[in-house]
């Protein structure tokens, strides 16, 4: 068993599987021996599994079964999982979440190119942690950050959320908390324990009082990510 700082936990898990190493390897400890938690999974069940999923890896299952696991018990520690890209740009981070293809990753790549002089980079492009701390809700990397594997061991404050939808002309507007409950619900992990569900739901109820959450509906352009940053970062005079 190794040990992870992980969204501001010390985790212990072992990898049976190269791939799960790799991806976690930039959130090893420089010291080991203690963990916040250990997670321990079950490989008694991995051909069964694999019977009834012919197209999944046992890398893969590992992969989906440790980073699953961190984020249940992560809600122990006041964080969750949201199904997003999270691009960070002059020192905040705003997530980008939508159904799978929709395409979110295509939107934060147009915040990288249209700001690159301002060195914008993606914290996770996949499941970034968002965790309440002291100073409020901030987005951290994990190595759970989906197919592409593009994440940042880094905690940066949460300035804003969208939640994106295709359409040939840009728009965004600021959603009312009542709109985004089931959104934010809708992509996350909703755990099966009934205390960790009421922990999930309070801190989405805790991050709807701190953070805007918007509907960007919008094109592949970098207009579409000028428009959104003017709007989540307050720059346009329209949304003080």
């Amino acid at each position: 068993m190794k040990f992870y700082n992980i969204a501001g936990v010390t985790v212990g898990y072992g990898c049976k599987y190269p791939e799960t190493e790799k991806r976690s390897r930039p959130y090893l400890c420089k010291e080991s021996g203690y963990a916040d938690f250990t997670i321990k999974i079950n490989y008694d069940d991995f051909e069964d599994s694999l019977t009834r999923m012919p197209l999944m890896t046992p890398e893969l299952l590992e992969y989906m079964r440790i980073g699953s696991c961190f984020y249940s018990a992560l809600l122990d520690f006041g964080g969750f999982m949201l199904h997003a890209s999270a691009v960070v740009l002059d020192g905040n981070a705003y997530c980008f979440s939508a159904h799978s293809g929709t395409g979110k990753s295509t939107h934060t790549t147009q915040w990288l190119e249209h700001f690159k002089d301002r060195k914008p980079y993606i914290i996770n492009d996949d499941k970034p942690a968002i965790k309440l701390e002291e100073d409020g809700f901030k987005v951290y990397g994990t190595p759970f950050s989906g197919k592409h594997d593009i994440s940042v061991n880094t905690a940066v404050p949460l300035k804003g959320i969208a939640f994106i939808e295709r359409a040939e002309i840009n728009s965004i507007r600021r959603l009312e908390p009542r709109e985004v409950f089931s959104l934010l619900l809708n992509q996350t992990i909703r755990p099966k324990d009934e205390g960790k569900l009421d922990r999930l739901c309070e801190l989405i109820d805790k991050l709807l009082t701190q953070v805007p959450v918007y509907l960007l509906r919008c094109n592949i352009s970098h207009e579409a990510a000028q428009l959104a940053y003017d709007e989540m970062s307050g720059n346009n005079e329209n949304s003080r």
